[in-house]
Protein backbone atom coordinates (compact mmCIF):
# COMPACT_ATOMS: atom_id res chain seq x y z
CA UNK A 1 0.00 0.00 0.00
CA UNK A 2 1.11 3.43 -0.61
CA UNK A 3 0.09 6.90 0.61
CA UNK A 4 -0.05 10.00 -1.77
CA UNK A 5 1.86 13.44 -0.40
CA UNK A 6 -0.54 16.51 -1.73
CA UNK A 7 1.65 19.22 -3.22
CA UNK A 8 0.85 23.19 -2.88
CA UNK A 9 2.01 23.69 -6.42
CA UNK A 10 2.46 22.48 -9.92
CA UNK A 11 3.89 23.29 -13.32
CA UNK A 12 5.37 20.59 -15.11
CA UNK A 13 6.00 19.07 -19.01
CA UNK A 14 5.82 15.13 -19.25
CA UNK A 15 5.17 13.05 -21.84
CA UNK A 16 3.57 9.60 -21.94
CA UNK A 17 3.78 6.00 -22.81
CA UNK A 18 2.10 4.81 -26.65
CA UNK A 19 -1.38 4.03 -26.66
CA UNK A 20 -1.92 -0.20 -25.79
CA UNK A 21 -4.98 0.76 -27.84
CA UNK A 22 -3.34 1.26 -30.85
CA UNK A 23 -0.79 -1.21 -30.22
CA UNK A 24 -3.50 -3.90 -29.83
CA UNK A 25 -4.64 -3.32 -33.02
CA UNK A 26 -1.58 -2.75 -34.44
CA UNK A 27 -0.20 -6.76 -33.23
CA UNK A 28 -2.89 -8.18 -34.96
CA UNK A 29 -2.57 -6.37 -38.65
CA UNK A 30 0.98 -6.73 -38.50
CA UNK A 31 0.76 -10.24 -37.30
CA UNK A 32 -1.50 -11.36 -40.04
CA UNK A 33 0.47 -9.02 -42.64
CA UNK A 34 2.43 -10.27 -45.93
CA UNK A 35 6.24 -9.20 -45.07
CA UNK A 36 7.88 -7.47 -41.58
CA UNK A 37 6.94 -4.59 -40.06
CA UNK A 38 8.62 -2.25 -37.69
CA UNK A 39 6.75 -0.69 -34.49
CA UNK A 40 8.08 2.12 -32.64
CA UNK A 41 7.28 3.69 -29.37
CA UNK A 42 5.81 0.28 -28.48
CA UNK A 43 4.30 0.85 -24.91
CA UNK A 44 5.75 -1.42 -21.98
CA UNK A 45 2.66 -2.98 -19.81
CA UNK A 46 1.16 -6.39 -18.77
CA UNK A 47 -1.31 -6.06 -21.65
CA UNK A 48 0.94 -5.64 -24.33
CA UNK A 49 3.50 -8.12 -23.23
CA UNK A 50 0.85 -10.88 -22.69
CA UNK A 51 -0.36 -10.00 -26.38
CA UNK A 52 2.73 -10.62 -27.97
CA UNK A 53 3.48 -13.71 -25.98
CA UNK A 54 0.00 -15.17 -27.27
CA UNK A 55 1.00 -13.84 -30.94
CA UNK A 56 3.99 -15.83 -30.40
CA UNK A 57 2.25 -18.92 -29.77
CA UNK A 58 0.25 -18.64 -33.03
CA UNK A 59 3.65 -18.65 -34.80
CA UNK A 60 4.22 -14.55 -35.13
CA UNK A 61 7.49 -13.55 -35.44
CA UNK A 62 8.58 -10.72 -32.84
CA UNK A 63 11.68 -9.50 -31.83
CA UNK A 64 11.79 -6.31 -29.45
CA UNK A 65 14.78 -4.10 -28.49
CA UNK A 66 13.94 -0.93 -26.74
CA UNK A 67 10.14 0.21 -27.32
CA UNK A 68 10.93 -1.13 -31.07
CA UNK A 69 9.50 -4.11 -32.60
CA UNK A 70 10.43 -6.26 -35.57
CA UNK A 71 7.03 -8.71 -36.21
CA UNK A 72 7.45 -10.98 -39.12
CA UNK A 73 3.96 -11.32 -40.30
CA UNK A 74 2.44 -14.93 -41.09
CA UNK A 75 0.61 -13.57 -44.30
CA UNK A 76 -2.60 -14.72 -42.54
CA UNK A 77 -1.38 -18.39 -42.03
CA UNK A 78 -0.71 -18.55 -38.57
CA UNK A 79 0.06 -22.32 -36.94
CA UNK A 80 -2.12 -23.79 -33.84
CA UNK A 81 -0.49 -23.60 -30.76
CA UNK A 82 0.76 -26.11 -28.58
CA UNK A 83 -1.00 -24.98 -25.76
CA UNK A 84 -3.73 -22.85 -24.40
CA UNK A 85 -3.63 -19.24 -24.62
CA UNK A 86 -3.62 -17.20 -21.50
CA UNK A 87 -5.29 -14.28 -21.25
CA UNK A 88 -4.48 -13.33 -17.80
CA UNK A 89 -5.79 -9.98 -17.35
CA UNK A 90 -6.21 -8.39 -20.90
CA UNK A 91 -9.66 -8.40 -22.22
CA UNK A 92 -8.50 -6.58 -25.23
CA UNK A 93 -7.02 -9.70 -26.12
CA UNK A 94 -9.09 -12.35 -24.68
CA UNK A 95 -11.79 -10.30 -27.30
CA UNK A 96 -9.30 -9.91 -30.03
CA UNK A 97 -7.51 -13.64 -29.53
CA UNK A 98 -10.81 -14.80 -29.69
CA UNK A 99 -11.30 -14.25 -33.41
CA UNK A 100 -7.63 -14.65 -34.56
CA UNK A 101 -8.00 -17.76 -32.93
CA UNK A 102 -10.32 -19.25 -35.85
CA UNK A 103 -7.72 -18.13 -38.89
CA UNK A 104 -5.51 -21.04 -36.70
CA UNK A 105 -6.16 -24.65 -37.93
CA UNK A 106 -7.16 -26.52 -35.20
CA UNK A 107 -8.32 -26.57 -31.67
CA UNK A 108 -7.54 -23.05 -29.37
CA UNK A 109 -8.05 -22.89 -26.32
CA UNK A 110 -8.17 -19.51 -25.03
CA UNK A 111 -8.49 -18.57 -20.89
CA UNK A 112 -7.67 -15.54 -18.26
CA UNK A 113 -7.77 -14.82 -14.96
CA UNK A 114 -10.67 -14.91 -12.62
CA UNK A 115 -11.98 -11.50 -13.65
CA UNK A 116 -11.91 -12.76 -17.39
CA UNK A 117 -13.84 -15.20 -16.39
CA UNK A 118 -16.66 -13.18 -15.62
CA UNK A 119 -16.76 -10.81 -18.27
CA UNK A 120 -19.08 -11.96 -20.75
CA UNK A 121 -18.31 -12.69 -24.28
CA UNK A 122 -21.48 -14.51 -25.82
CA UNK A 123 -22.46 -12.12 -28.66
CA UNK A 124 -18.61 -12.57 -29.97
CA UNK A 125 -19.17 -16.06 -29.72
CA UNK A 126 -22.66 -15.72 -31.60
CA UNK A 127 -21.27 -13.57 -34.38
CA UNK A 128 -18.12 -15.99 -35.31
CA UNK A 129 -20.98 -18.57 -35.39
CA UNK A 130 -22.83 -16.51 -37.63
CA UNK A 131 -19.86 -16.46 -40.04
CA UNK A 132 -18.81 -20.05 -40.03
CA UNK A 133 -16.54 -20.52 -37.09
CA UNK A 134 -17.04 -22.95 -34.33
CA UNK A 135 -16.93 -21.92 -30.95
CA UNK A 136 -17.99 -22.71 -27.29
CA UNK A 137 -17.97 -21.14 -24.29
CA UNK A 138 -17.01 -23.75 -21.44
CA UNK A 139 -18.10 -21.13 -18.49
CA UNK A 140 -21.94 -19.85 -19.61
CA UNK A 141 -20.69 -17.22 -22.16
CA UNK A 142 -17.45 -16.43 -20.32
CA UNK A 143 -13.73 -17.83 -20.80
CA UNK A 144 -12.43 -20.51 -21.14
CA UNK A 145 -13.49 -20.71 -24.94
CA UNK A 146 -12.81 -23.39 -27.37
CA UNK A 147 -12.24 -21.98 -30.73
CA UNK A 148 -12.26 -24.39 -34.03
CA UNK A 149 -9.40 -22.82 -36.27
CA UNK A 150 -10.02 -23.09 -40.21
CA UNK A 151 -13.97 -22.65 -40.35
CA UNK A 152 -13.71 -19.14 -41.12
CA UNK A 153 -16.39 -18.49 -43.78
CA UNK A 154 -17.62 -15.06 -43.67
CA UNK A 155 -21.43 -13.94 -44.37
CA UNK A 156 -23.65 -11.39 -42.92
CA UNK A 157 -23.96 -11.30 -39.09
CA UNK A 158 -25.44 -9.18 -36.49
CA UNK A 159 -24.17 -7.86 -33.07
CA UNK A 160 -25.75 -5.72 -30.50
CA UNK A 161 -23.80 -2.74 -30.29
CA UNK A 162 -23.95 -1.44 -26.50
CA UNK A 163 -22.00 -4.00 -24.62
CA UNK A 164 -18.55 -4.03 -26.26
CA UNK A 165 -17.12 -1.88 -29.50
CA UNK A 166 -14.16 -4.44 -28.99
CA UNK A 167 -16.48 -7.09 -30.41
CA UNK A 168 -16.76 -5.33 -33.76
CA UNK A 169 -13.03 -4.49 -33.93
CA UNK A 170 -12.29 -8.22 -33.45
CA UNK A 171 -14.23 -9.14 -36.42
CA UNK A 172 -13.22 -6.60 -38.28
CA UNK A 173 -9.61 -7.41 -37.81
CA UNK A 174 -9.77 -10.87 -39.09
CA UNK A 175 -12.00 -10.41 -41.69
CA UNK A 176 -9.85 -9.63 -44.80
CA UNK A 177 -9.09 -13.47 -44.28
CA UNK A 178 -12.56 -14.93 -44.68
CA UNK A 179 -13.12 -16.92 -47.73
CA UNK A 180 -16.00 -14.52 -49.07
CA UNK A 181 -17.31 -10.96 -47.60
CA UNK A 182 -17.91 -10.29 -44.42
CA UNK A 183 -21.20 -7.88 -43.35
CA UNK A 184 -20.94 -6.64 -39.78
CA UNK A 185 -24.92 -5.14 -39.00
CA UNK A 186 -25.49 -2.72 -35.59
CA UNK A 187 -28.32 -3.51 -34.04
CA UNK A 188 -28.49 -1.12 -31.06
CA UNK A 189 -26.15 2.23 -30.73
CA UNK A 190 -22.62 1.58 -30.49
CA UNK A 191 -20.63 2.42 -27.40
CA UNK A 192 -17.05 3.92 -28.15
CA UNK A 193 -16.98 4.93 -31.17
CA UNK A 194 -13.82 6.49 -31.55
CA UNK A 195 -12.45 2.70 -31.05
CA UNK A 196 -13.72 1.34 -33.95
CA UNK A 197 -12.97 4.40 -35.72
CA UNK A 198 -9.33 3.58 -34.61
CA UNK A 199 -9.55 -0.16 -35.65
CA UNK A 200 -10.62 0.72 -39.14
CA UNK A 201 -8.28 3.77 -39.66
CA UNK A 202 -5.11 1.00 -38.93
CA UNK A 203 -6.84 -1.49 -41.60
CA UNK A 204 -6.71 0.76 -43.89
CA UNK A 205 -2.56 2.42 -42.81
CA UNK A 206 -1.92 -2.24 -43.54
CA UNK A 207 -3.69 -1.87 -46.73
CA UNK A 208 -7.60 -2.95 -46.03
CA UNK A 209 -10.28 -1.11 -46.35
CA UNK A 210 -13.73 -1.16 -45.04
CA UNK A 211 -16.91 -0.30 -46.47
CA UNK A 212 -19.50 1.19 -44.15
CA UNK A 213 -23.01 3.13 -43.27
CA UNK A 214 -22.09 5.34 -40.25
CA UNK A 215 -21.78 2.68 -37.69
CA UNK A 216 -24.78 0.58 -38.37
CA UNK A 217 -23.17 -1.22 -41.23
CA UNK A 218 -19.25 -2.49 -42.11
CA UNK A 219 -18.31 -4.14 -45.04
CA UNK A 220 -14.65 -6.31 -45.44
CA UNK A 221 -14.82 -7.73 -48.88
CA UNK A 222 -12.68 -10.94 -49.29
CA UNK A 223 -9.08 -11.18 -50.70
CA UNK A 224 -7.38 -8.53 -48.77
CA UNK A 225 -4.26 -8.31 -47.00
CA UNK A 226 -2.52 -6.70 -44.87
CA UNK A 227 1.17 -5.27 -46.03
CA UNK A 228 3.88 -5.35 -43.28
CA UNK A 229 5.20 -1.43 -42.53
CA UNK A 230 6.94 1.07 -40.22
CA UNK A 231 3.84 2.34 -37.82
CA UNK A 232 4.70 4.90 -34.80
CA UNK A 233 2.54 4.32 -32.09
CA UNK A 234 0.99 7.91 -30.72
CA UNK A 235 1.10 8.43 -27.27
CA UNK A 236 -1.80 7.30 -24.91
CA UNK A 237 -4.35 10.25 -24.21
CA UNK A 238 -6.37 8.18 -21.32
CA UNK A 239 -2.59 8.05 -19.70
CA UNK A 240 -2.09 12.15 -20.28
CA UNK A 241 -5.83 12.59 -18.87
CA UNK A 242 -4.53 11.63 -15.41
CA UNK A 243 -2.00 14.84 -16.07
CA UNK A 244 -4.64 16.72 -17.33
CA UNK A 245 -6.68 15.97 -14.05
CA UNK A 246 -4.12 16.64 -12.09
CA UNK A 247 -3.85 20.16 -13.28
CA UNK A 248 -7.31 20.81 -12.40
CA UNK A 249 -7.18 19.48 -9.03
CA UNK A 250 -4.20 21.07 -7.22
CA UNK A 251 -4.61 23.69 -9.16
CA UNK A 252 -1.41 24.21 -11.76
CA UNK A 253 -0.30 23.73 -15.24
CA UNK A 254 0.51 20.57 -17.03
CA UNK A 255 1.61 20.46 -20.78
CA UNK A 256 2.14 16.57 -22.44
CA UNK A 257 3.90 16.43 -25.53
CA UNK A 258 4.16 13.91 -28.44
CA UNK A 259 -0.04 13.90 -28.64
CA UNK A 260 -1.33 13.15 -31.77
CA UNK A 261 -3.82 15.98 -31.84
CA UNK A 262 -6.22 14.35 -34.22
CA UNK A 263 -7.11 10.97 -32.81
CA UNK A 264 -10.48 10.93 -31.16
CA UNK A 265 -9.29 8.36 -28.44
CA UNK A 266 -10.14 10.18 -25.64
CA UNK A 267 -8.85 13.26 -26.40
CA UNK A 268 -12.06 14.91 -25.77
CA UNK A 269 -11.52 14.84 -21.91
CA UNK A 270 -9.53 18.02 -22.11
CA UNK A 271 -12.95 19.72 -23.49
CA UNK A 272 -14.67 18.53 -20.30
CA UNK A 273 -12.06 20.59 -18.21
CA UNK A 274 -12.55 23.23 -20.25
CA UNK A 275 -15.83 23.20 -19.50
CA UNK A 276 -15.34 22.60 -15.66
CA UNK A 277 -13.13 25.77 -15.77
CA UNK A 278 -9.56 25.21 -16.54
CA UNK A 279 -7.62 27.01 -19.48
CA UNK A 280 -6.55 24.46 -22.54
CA UNK A 281 -4.20 25.21 -24.68
CA UNK A 282 -3.73 23.00 -28.01
CA UNK A 283 -0.67 22.91 -30.41
CA UNK A 284 0.04 20.74 -32.68
CA UNK A 285 1.55 17.98 -30.82
CA UNK A 286 1.16 19.20 -27.38
CA UNK A 287 -1.80 20.38 -25.08
CA UNK A 288 -1.10 22.40 -21.77
CA UNK A 289 -3.78 22.46 -19.08
CA UNK A 290 -4.49 25.12 -16.28
CA UNK A 291 -6.76 24.69 -13.65
CA UNK A 292 -8.48 26.88 -10.79
CA UNK A 293 -10.28 26.57 -7.66
CA UNK A 294 -13.84 26.96 -9.01
CA UNK A 295 -14.46 24.11 -11.33
CA UNK A 296 -18.22 23.34 -11.73
CA UNK A 297 -19.60 20.03 -12.19
CA UNK A 298 -20.69 19.12 -15.75
CA UNK A 299 -23.34 16.48 -17.22
CA UNK A 300 -21.61 14.79 -20.18
CA UNK A 301 -21.97 11.82 -21.84
CA UNK A 302 -19.00 9.43 -21.81
CA UNK A 303 -19.87 6.25 -24.28
CA UNK A 304 -17.06 6.98 -26.47
CA UNK A 305 -14.88 7.91 -23.48
CA UNK A 306 -15.04 4.99 -21.27
CA UNK A 307 -11.33 4.63 -19.86
CA UNK A 308 -11.46 8.19 -18.62
CA UNK A 309 -15.11 8.02 -16.66
CA UNK A 310 -13.11 7.25 -13.54
CA UNK A 311 -10.95 10.62 -14.35
CA UNK A 312 -13.84 12.49 -14.41
CA UNK A 313 -15.03 11.14 -11.75
CA UNK A 314 -12.88 12.14 -9.30
CA UNK A 315 -11.66 15.55 -10.48
CA UNK A 316 -15.25 16.08 -10.02
CA UNK A 317 -15.48 15.57 -6.00
CA UNK A 318 -13.32 19.29 -6.26
CA UNK A 319 -15.97 20.90 -8.54
CA UNK A 320 -19.26 22.94 -7.26
CA UNK A 321 -22.76 21.49 -7.77
CA UNK A 322 -23.30 18.25 -9.48
CA UNK A 323 -21.25 16.25 -12.19
CA UNK A 324 -23.32 13.36 -14.20
CA UNK A 325 -21.46 11.10 -16.54
CA UNK A 326 -23.99 9.17 -18.81
CA UNK A 327 -24.30 6.48 -20.98
CA UNK A 328 -21.51 4.39 -19.27
CA UNK A 329 -23.69 1.07 -18.12
CA UNK A 330 -20.73 -1.06 -20.22
CA UNK A 331 -18.43 -0.26 -18.02
CA UNK A 332 -19.96 -2.80 -15.24
CA UNK A 333 -17.78 -5.35 -17.43
CA UNK A 334 -14.19 -4.06 -17.11
CA UNK A 335 -11.27 -4.74 -14.65
CA UNK A 336 -14.00 -4.06 -12.13
CA UNK A 337 -17.76 -2.99 -11.58
CA UNK A 338 -16.20 0.66 -13.08
CA UNK A 339 -19.55 2.19 -11.88
CA UNK A 340 -20.48 0.52 -8.23
CA UNK A 341 -17.26 0.05 -7.27
CA UNK A 342 -16.01 4.05 -7.92
CA UNK A 343 -19.22 4.92 -6.24
CA UNK A 344 -18.32 2.83 -3.44
CA UNK A 345 -14.60 4.40 -3.32
CA UNK A 346 -16.17 7.92 -3.55
CA UNK A 347 -18.44 7.81 -0.73
CA UNK A 348 -15.15 6.54 1.36
CA UNK A 349 -13.76 10.03 0.82
CA UNK A 350 -17.00 11.56 2.12
CA UNK A 351 -18.21 12.39 -1.30
CA UNK A 352 -21.88 11.88 -2.01
CA UNK A 353 -22.15 10.06 -5.18
CA UNK A 354 -24.82 7.17 -6.82
CA UNK A 355 -25.14 5.48 -9.50
CA UNK A 356 -28.37 5.38 -11.71
CA UNK A 357 -29.36 3.34 -14.36
CA UNK A 358 -26.49 3.88 -17.02
CA UNK A 359 -24.90 6.91 -15.04
CA UNK A 360 -22.46 7.98 -12.15
CA UNK A 361 -23.88 10.86 -10.28
CA UNK A 362 -21.47 12.91 -8.25
CA UNK A 363 -21.59 15.85 -5.87
CA UNK A 364 -18.09 18.15 -5.16
CA UNK A 365 -17.98 18.70 -1.70
CA UNK A 366 -15.14 18.30 1.57
CA UNK A 367 -13.13 15.16 1.03
CA UNK A 368 -12.13 13.04 3.95
CA UNK A 369 -8.44 10.97 4.21
CA UNK A 370 -9.20 7.12 3.20
CA UNK A 371 -7.93 3.94 1.94
CA UNK A 372 -8.80 2.95 -1.58
CA UNK A 373 -9.15 -0.26 -2.56
CA UNK A 374 -8.06 -0.28 -6.32
CA UNK A 375 -10.21 -3.68 -6.68
CA UNK A 376 -7.18 -4.59 -8.70
CA UNK A 377 -8.35 -1.99 -11.70
CA UNK A 378 -5.37 -0.30 -12.78
CA UNK A 379 -7.98 2.94 -13.91
CA UNK A 380 -9.11 2.85 -10.12
CA UNK A 381 -5.83 3.40 -8.75
CA UNK A 382 -4.52 5.79 -10.88
CA UNK A 383 -7.48 8.09 -10.56
CA UNK A 384 -7.73 7.93 -6.87
CA UNK A 385 -4.30 8.75 -6.28
CA UNK A 386 -5.12 12.16 -7.42
CA UNK A 387 -7.41 12.86 -5.14
CA UNK A 388 -3.96 12.41 -2.79
CA UNK A 389 -2.58 15.42 -4.47
CA UNK A 390 -4.65 17.80 -2.81
CA UNK A 391 -5.94 15.82 0.34
CA UNK A 392 -3.77 14.21 3.16
CA UNK A 393 -3.73 11.04 3.88
CA UNK A 394 -5.17 9.07 0.96
CA UNK A 395 -3.67 5.13 0.20
CA UNK A 396 -3.84 3.21 -2.16
CA UNK A 397 -3.86 -0.95 -1.64
CA UNK A 398 -2.54 -2.92 -4.24
CA UNK A 399 -0.85 0.09 -6.44
CA UNK A 400 1.19 -2.48 -8.80
CA UNK A 401 -2.18 -3.12 -10.63
CA UNK A 402 -0.91 -0.11 -12.54
CA UNK A 403 1.05 -2.64 -14.65
CA UNK A 404 -1.72 -3.67 -16.77
CA UNK A 405 -1.46 -0.32 -18.62
CA UNK A 406 1.21 2.09 -17.15
CA UNK A 407 3.76 0.56 -15.16
CA UNK A 408 5.67 4.15 -15.10
CA UNK A 409 2.85 6.11 -13.54
CA UNK A 410 3.96 6.28 -9.94
CA UNK A 411 7.16 7.44 -11.75
CA UNK A 412 5.96 10.12 -13.86
CA UNK A 413 4.17 10.96 -10.82
CA UNK A 414 7.15 11.84 -8.81
CA UNK A 415 8.90 13.41 -12.50
CA UNK A 416 5.58 16.17 -11.23
CA UNK A 417 7.48 16.00 -7.41
CA UNK A 418 4.95 14.19 -5.73
CA UNK A 419 6.23 12.20 -3.10
CA UNK A 420 4.96 8.61 -2.30
CA UNK A 421 5.18 6.37 0.85
CA UNK A 422 5.04 3.10 1.08
CA UNK A 423 2.60 2.30 4.24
Amino acid sequence: MIEIVPIKELNSEITVPGSKYVANRVLIAAGLAERTSIIKNIPENDDINVAMGALKQFGVGINKENNILEIRGTDGEIKNPTEEINVHDSGTLMRFIISFAALSQGEVKITGSKRIQQRPVGDLLKSLSDLGVNCKSLNKNCPPIVVEGGTFKGGITKIKGDVSSQFISSLLLISPYAEKDVEILIETDLVSKNYVDMTICIMKQFGVSVERQGYEKFIVKAGQKYSGKEFLIPADWSSANYFLAAAAIVPGTVKINNLDMESEQESGFADILAKMGCDIEKNISSIKVTGNSNLSGVEVDMSDMPDSVQTLAVVSCFAKGITRIKNIAHLRYKESDRINDTVKELQKLGIKAESKDNELIIEGGDLTAAVIDSHNDHRMAMSFALVGLKVSGIKIKNPECVNKSFPQFWDKLKEIDVEIKNV
